[in-house]
């Protein structure tokens, strides 16, 4: 090895020379003790801090939520930002796309998408407003209203499933609470 160049070149050098050997380098025995250890098969995994994490507890709903959502409607039916997209239009017919996003929490270029996907599915509409030709507002057709129909027997199902885990003013309390997270 060449003795010449900077001194991060030759600690670069030596690692690779302790990795080709085996050897621990600076870790010293204690790396190599560790390097051992096997856990059971079966041992309890110790969580941690991840219980007290308010977004790791978030992220495991979340991810339950959407599991029994694909369970009751399926993997390749209209997925949930999807249906919440529906619901403003549903109710706000003439919606526009600002305001679409600005009550999702989506970004104007995902919305555009979003739209354009159910455009050509066939379940929306987009009409130029006659007053402000830059704004389009948004609307369900006939075939995009059955469709809102049909999902919504089977988010209510879905909801009612979701909710049989809490009383009444548990659940309340509970969206109470992740309103305030967002709001």
């Amino acid at each position: 090895m060449e003795t010449t160049g900077s001194s991060s070149a030759r600690r670069r050098d030596k690692r690779a020379v302790a990795s080709k050997r085996g050897d621990k380098g600076d870790r010293g025995e204690k790396a190599d003790k560790a390097d051992r250890v096997e856990r059971v098969a079966g041992a309890k995994v110790d969580l941690g801090v991840l219980p007290k994490l308010l977004g790791y507890n978030l992220r495991r709903a979340n991810q339950s939520s959407w599991r029994t959502y694909v369970s009751f409607i399926g993997e390749h039916k209209i997925r949930p930002g999807l249906f919440s997209l529906l619901c403003l239009v549903r109710f706000n017919a003439g919606i526009s796309q600002i305001e679409i996003g600005t009550h999702l929490g989506v970004d104007k270029a995902s919305i555009v998408a979003l739209l354009d996907r159910l455009e050509r599915a066939g379940l929306i509409e987009r009409r130029r407003s006659l007053r402000d030709r830059r704004r389009q507002g948004i609307s369900l057709t006939e075939p995009g209203m059955r469709e809102f129909d049909s999902l919504m027997t089977q988010v209510r199902a879905l909801e009612r499933h979701m909710a049989s885990r809490f009383s009444k003013p548990e659940l309340e309390q509970f969206l109470g609470y992740l309103h305030r997270m967002y709001e």
